[in-house]
């Protein structure tokens, strides 16, 4: 009785956050039902997809099955749908609170430690499981040092269990050995650095989307300077970079508001991103480019 009150104040949390279904209210009733009885993965299925939720859209005390997270969750539970439940979708839950509790740094690697210890046991209780991953933003980055440790031998699983990947406004874009959507190359590059060795082999299967004028993902260079004390901000904490915020602010250059606006980008990803994000993870063949 407990672990269903425990599960069912989840599932409302997860609704608070503002959780996109698009579904039926019967398929969504039989899923809460699932999600109480069952709040965590318990049981093997034949692909595990890991959608890593955008910094502060999840809790590290939410089940395994609260679909929370913008972006993430239309892009899980469509894969879900479309499969009949034969990809079933793992959300990590992580302390995404970057530049107030803790930094981006310690968020981004609590995030990195919770998604990659899940696939590890889901890997060990299912031997014959695939995996595949998506991700927004922080989750996106989180993703992204997950396929460059699985491609180099680092990883939670070997890179023969590793499927596709659709990684949404990735700071860590760049020439990543990666495929391209939404407009950017292997020209742009994110925020913060490019993983070293990339995605190696596992280039072909991870697509990157990316919208040019989306600052996270597509960072203009004069700003990159201002990264760095950004990153390691932890405003609970005391630690403010104020006065490189106010730098950014008082800039009078004519690329200041483009700049700003593209952080208003970074936030627009609709359903045609989410469209080429599912087909990508559903589409078995890789791509050259």
């Amino acid at each position: 009785m407990l672990r269903r009150k425990i599960a069912a104040a989840a599932i409302a949390v997860a609704t608070a956050f503002g959780s996109t279904f698009a579904i039926t209210p019967e398929a969504q009733a039989q899923d809460v039902a699932a999600l109480i009885a069952s709040p965590n993965v318990t049981k093997c299925s034949e692909e595990f997809l890991i959608a890593v939720p955008g910094g502060g859209t999840t809790f590290s005390f939410l089940p395994e099955k609260a679909p929370v997270g913008a972006k993430v969750t239309e892009v899980a539970t469509d894969v879900y749908y479309r499969t009949g439940g034969r990809i079933q979708p793992v959300w990590i839950a992580y302390p995404s609170v970057p530049f107030l509790v803790m930094s981006y740094k310690d968020s981004s690697a609590k995030g990195y430690e919770k998604a990659a210890s899940t696939m590890r046991r889901l890997a060990n209780m299912c031997p014959n499981a695939k995996f595949s991953i998506t991700g927004y933003s922080e989750g996106a980055d989180i993703g992204a040092q997950l396929i460059n440790n699985i491609s180099h031998g680092r990883g939670p699983i070997p890179a023969e269990k590793f499927t596709k990947a659709a990684l949404i406004s990735n700071p860590r874009l760049g020439d990543n050995g990666g495929v391209f959507a939404m407009g950017a190359t292997a020209e742009h590059r994110g925020g913060l650095e490019t993983p070293p060795g990339g995605y190696g082999e596992l280039g072909s299967r991870t697509m990157d989307l990316c919208f040019v004028d989306d600052s996270v993902c597509a960072l203009p260079e004069e700003w990159r300077a201002h990264v760095s004390p950004v990153v390691r901000s932890a405003t609970f904490r005391g630690e403010f970079a104020l006065s490189h915020f106010v730098s950014i602010i008082m800039q009078t250059a004519p690329h200041t508001l483009p700049d700003l606006v593209g952080l208003y980008n970074h936030t627009q990803y609709g359903t045609p991103a989410f469209n080429t994000a599912v087909n990508w993870i559903l589409q078995r063949e890789v791509r050259e480019d």
